[in-house]
């Protein structure tokens, strides 16, 4: 478990890239401007659904697919997957047409402080792009497909085509042609996922036109979908929630919001995600097999992995925020001043990975045992927590309020998340993982003291982008030295994995 999911996060890195560079591109050409907060809401809609229905779908489809195939075999379960996508298509065709009808009151939700102008032309793009839906629900059903039969890199490689349709729709419609850049978002979204059929056909799937009979399965996920979409959209309401109210904070305060989130979700894609994707089609078969002790181990396992990446880059985010976001976006459209405000919400948002990552592994068991009702309370009293802070934080410390209240709020939800775990399991798995979290902890302190103390030396000599880029390597060779010296078992899995390409390339 441990190597594929080293391996995925391995590839990941460089799909995040492509992340990272639409976000450049954004900063470059509009920086925190007018067509910045367009964009960004414009795209805000399409994205928000696919990651909902990403999140929800494969939280149900998962596990119910796993239960008929284990019980009724293979063709009957493609079945199922056959008659699930239909329904989808319908079903999202309505929700695409409802969602242009009634694209400004989406607009007033996502964007509280838009008036006149700026309003009416995001309700324009809005309207181009809420056209993706449709495609975005069957492929999500068809992503959870291919990591079931362990297609995981191509289930992540859809981004890569996405993100390089939008960089070229920014940098033609630099001069801020809305219209381009709104078909840009759409074909962005509707094309990104041409890599996904032959693998799909490669698995062995073939469309069944005869319908699946059995109903049971249907129901089965229909009633457990609800409440995982509740569970599910705890980040993206938060981030809904944050935009919302910074639109009505600061006029840039979209852009600022959106640049320190892609960073957190840069470190969260990477490494949580790559985690979830190996693990959650395993969860689900140790639940059919009832093997409560095994999945509790499993999810031990997760977490130390999850710390060995986490740890480290919330400290480097502690120690560099601002570095970072100077790094990545100081060029064209987007300010010295951008830079300082977008690097201290940043720093706040950062504190909050690992609650992610705790929480976003621990609901994938109660998925896995068809239990919805915990990771709905525990979303529930998160997103109020959070309406609240912010609400309170932001009209005392601003954009940086926002970020307060959101890793508070996050904490509130991962810690709870232990909690609802251990009624529910009797065990953690903690039992040979703590120790090595530990060990985890205290290398990544020091790695931070070693880089922030070479970046300040090396900041007096070179510039300061060559002197952050050092001081990172420094730290890193560091954090590697204390992982060799204190035995990270993650390194273990990772020799396996080196030493596994080796033998296959020598072959």
């Amino acid at each position: 478990m441990q190597k594929t999911s080293l391996l995925l996060m391995l590839i990941t890195i460089g799909t995040k890239f492509f992340g990272l560079a639409r976000e450049k591109a954004l900063a470059h050409f509009f920086g925190t401007s007018e067509v910045a907060n367009i964009f960004l809401i414009a795209f805000t809609l399409p994205m928000v659904v696919s990651n909902l229905l990403s999140g929800s779908l494969s939280g149900g489809f998962i596990p119910i697919y796993t239960e008929i195939a284990h019980k009724e075999g293979r063709e009957e379960a493609d079945r199922f997957t056959s008659k699930l996508s239909v329904i989808l298509a319908l079903a999202a065709l309505v929700l695409s047409l409802l969602a242009v009808i009634f694209a400004p009151n989406l607009v007033r939700m996502m964007a509280s402080g838009f008036r006149g102008a700026v309003f009416d032309k995001t309700v324009y793009m809005t309207r181009i792009t809420a056209v993706s839906i449709t495609t975005l629900a069957v492929f999500a059903i068809f992503k959870a497909y291919l990591q079931i039969y362990s297609h995981f890199i191509v289930s992540i490689l859809h981004s890569v085509v996405m993100n390089s349709v939008l960089i070229a729709a920014m940098f033609l419609g630099r001069d801020g042609n809305l219209t381009l850049l709104a078909f840009g978002i759409l074909f962005a979204f509707v094309f990104q996922f041409i890599f996904f059929l032959p693998y799909i056909r490669k698995s062995g799937f073939h469309f069944r036109t005869s319908g699946y009979k059995e109903v049971s399965g249907l129901k089965k996920l229909f009633i457990l979908i609800i409440p995982i979409f509740i569970s599910t959209s705890v980040l993206e309401l938060n981030n809904i929630i944050s935009k919302s109210l910074a639109s009505s904070i600061a006029t840039i305060g979209v852009p600022v919001i959106n640049y320190a989130t892609k960073i957190q979700g840069f470190v969260t894609g990477i490494v949580v995600t790559s985690i979830i994707t190996v693990t959650y089609p395993q969860m689900a078969r140790l639940v059919e097999e009832k093997a409560t002790r095994q999945l509790g181990k499993v999810f031990g396992k997760s977490l130390s992995l999850m710390a060995a990446f986490v740890l480290p880059a919330t400290v480097g985010i502690v120690c560099f925020h601002e570095e970072i976001v100077r790094l990545l976006f100081l060029s064209g459209a987007f300010s010295a001043s951008d830079v300082t405000i977008t690097g201290e919400v940043l720093l706040f948002y950062g504190m909050g990975l690992f609650a992610i990552g705790i929480r976003e592994i621990g609901i994938r068991i109660f998925y896995s045992k068809k239990e919805a009702r915990v990771p709905v309370l525990n979303s529930v009293y998160m997103v109020l927590l959070n309406v609240l802070l912010n609400v309170l934080l932001g009209r005392a410390f601003g954009l940086r309020g926002l970020a307060m209240g959101t890793a508070i709020a996050l904490w509130v939800g991962g810690i709870g998340m232990l909690v609802h775990l251990y009624k529910s399991m009797g065990t953690l798995g903690l039992e040979g993982a703590w120790k090595n979290i530990l060990k985890i902890l205290i290398a990544s302190a020091a790695m931070g003291i070693v880089a922030k103390g070479a970046e300040r030396a090396l900041s007096r000599v070179l510039s300061l982008n060559i002197s952050l880029i050092l001081a990172i390597a420094l730290g890193a060779l560091t954090y590697f030295i204390l992982a060799v010296v204190f035995r990270f078992e993650e390194l273990d899995e990772l020799k396996q994995l080196l030493n596994n390409k080796k033998k296959t390339k020598d072959a």
